[in-house]
C-alpha cells in the first residue's frame, strides 16, 4: 500500500486534466483566481468539504473520506448563444469528471449535479453553471510500508495447542506435514 492522496497533487491533477481536455478555456484555476479580471471562459475548481467515510476504511490506518468537489463553468453573458454554450461546456466537463480518478489512487468520481450556480453575487455579467462530484480518497500515510519479512509458508494450529512451545503441533498449509 502507498501513502494516501496528497490534496495539492489532487488539485493539480484535476486542473491539468481539465486544461488538457478544454484548451479553449482561458482560465482553469482553483482558489486564487481573481474575480474582477478573470479571463473567460473559465473553470474554477474547489474542494467543498470532506465527509468521513468509515464504511470504506482501507485497513491501513488512513482516514477514508468522501471529498466533495465543485467546478464552476464561467462564460461571459456577451458570448454568442451563451445559454446553450454554457450547458454544452458544463455537460462536457461532467463527462470528463464521470468515473475519473485523475491518474491517482482515488475512487472513481461520481457526478452529483450539473446545473446553474449562483457563484458570487459580486460577479456580474457572467453565466455560471456548476459540475459537482463526490470522490472517495484516503488521507494520511499507510501503516503498510512494504518493509519487513514476507512469509514463505503458512502454518496452522488448533486451540488449545497453539502458541510458543506448541510449534510441533502445527501443520503447514499446502505442505506434506
Amino acid at each position: 500500500m502507498a501513502d494516501g492522496i496528497d490534496l495539492d497533487n489532487l488539485h493539480e491533477a484535476i486542473k491539468a486534466e481539465i486544461s488538457a481536455e478544454f484548451p479553449a478555456v482561458a482560465t482553469v484555476e482553483d482558489y486564487g483566481a481573481p474575480r474582477k479580471d478573470l479571463a473567460l471562459p473559465a473553470i474554477l475548481v474547489e474542494l467543498v468539504d470532506m465527509e468521513v467515510d468509515p464504511d470504506n476504511d482501507p485497513g491501513t490506518e488512513q482516514l477514508p473520506v468522501i471529498s466533495k468537489w465543485a467546478a464552476r463553468v464561467v462564460l461571459s453573458f456577451r458570448d454568442d448563444n451563451v445559454k446553450r454554450e454554457i450547458r454544452k461546456l458544463a455537460g462536457a466537463l461532467g463527462v470528463l469528471v464521470h468515473q475519473n480518478r485523475w491518474a491517482l489512487k482515488a475512487g472513481p468520481a461520481q457526478v452529483t449535479y450539473i446545473g446553474p450556480d449562483a457563484f458570487d453575487p459580486d460577479f456580474d455579467n457572467v453565466e455560471v453553471w456548476a459540475v459537482e462530484w463526490d470522490q472517495q480518497i484516503d488521507l494520511g500515510q499507510s501503516v503498510w510500508t512494504g518493509e519487513g519479512v514476507t512469509p514463505d509458508r503458512v502454518m496452522i494450529g488448533y486451540a488449545p495447542k497453539i502458541g510458543p512451545g506448541q510449534e510441533g503441533d502445527y501443520s503447514e498449509v499446502g505442505g506434506d506435514s
